[in-house]
């Protein structure tokens, strides 16, 4: 893969770990659960890290890396009851994770690719306690009925 490429191909993927972003910080701010919401922040503070990573692949390949900047937060684009912002949270997270794996298929260069296999180690971590927290919130809601 080309330089040019690897800019065209990582940068959507940095758009879209920014989004993510955007989603956890919502989620942060919602859920009642402060150890929830405090294991979410340090999933946060690693996506930004992985966001950085991104970032220097696309600047090694001299082009610019998106930053984020036109984003505004959504409000409440993933709603603010706590089951529907988990499951919204974890849906996103499962296409970004899809996407990872998608490029991952491509043909990149030994550093991208490991860069890229480190930020799709995070999204899995990240995938799997989120489909662990709604399972139990899952649970917690048929148990109250």
């Amino acid at each position: 893969m080309s330089r040019q490429e690897t800019i065209e191909h990582i940068n959507p993927l940095i758009r879209m770990h920014h989004e993510l972003n955007h989603a956890y910080r919502q989620a942060i701010n919602h859920v009642s659960d402060r150890d929830l919401a405090r294991r979410l922040n340090e999933f946060q503070r690693t996506a930004r890290a992985d966001i950085g990573k991104l970032s220097e692949t696309v600047l090694s390949a001299g082009g610019v890396a998106y930053n984020g900047i036109d984003l505004k937060p959504d409000g409440d684009r993933f709603g603010s009851e706590e089951g529907a912002l988990i499951r919204n949270l974890k849906d996103a997270e499962e296409e970004f994770h899809r996407r990872l794996t998608d490029e991952l298929a491509g043909d990149h260069q030994i550093r991208s690719r490991a860069i890229l296999s480190v930020v799709q180690a995070n999204s899995r971590l990240r995938l799997d306690y989120l489909r662990d927290i709604e399972r139990t919130i899952g649970h917690r809601r048929n148990s109250s009925r």
